[in-house]
């Protein structure tokens, strides 16, 4: 129990080197709630812009690797809707853009306790499956 209470502690406390720090403000401006994470080499600011919650990774240059934005289930756009529609109801959507390259996370519920990762690409395919 103390591992975890020290964890989540030093994960708020996290301090990221100054150039992520930059790379965050020059691409993030309007951003609130900013809480840092690292991940083997590569930095996470969980943080709200707009109301809408985003996670954005950057290496220790402070380059933009990644952001993943919550996106409501009713605007996954068309085809990607169907595709993940057809595998089960539609409980969760992550956006990611990754290096000018459009992705979707699903969560998806095949039955009342079956849930359903799927990540499809912007053509509506399905690059992988998993049952979680």
């Amino acid at each position: 129990m103390k591992s975890l209470i020290k964890y989540l502690f030093l994960r708020r406390t996290l301090k990221p080197p100054a150039a992520v720090i930059k790379g965050f403000s020059d691409s993030f401006h309007d951003s609130i709630n900013i809480e840092w994470s690292k991940t083997g080499k590569v930095y996470e600011a969980l943080f709200y812009e707009q109301e809408i919650e985003k996670i954005a990774r950057f290496d220790k240059k402070g380059i933009l690797l990644e952001i993943r934005t919550n996106i409501v289930p009713a605007s996954l756009a068309e085809p990607s809707r169907s595709a993940a529609f057809a595998n089960g109801e539609i409980m969760n959507v992550i956006e990611i853009n990754r290096e000018n390259k459009v992705f979707y996370e699903v969560i998806v519920r095949e039955n009342p306790v079956k849930r359903i990762l799927l990540l499809l690409n912007d053509q509506a395919e399905i690059l992988a499956r998993k049952v979680l």
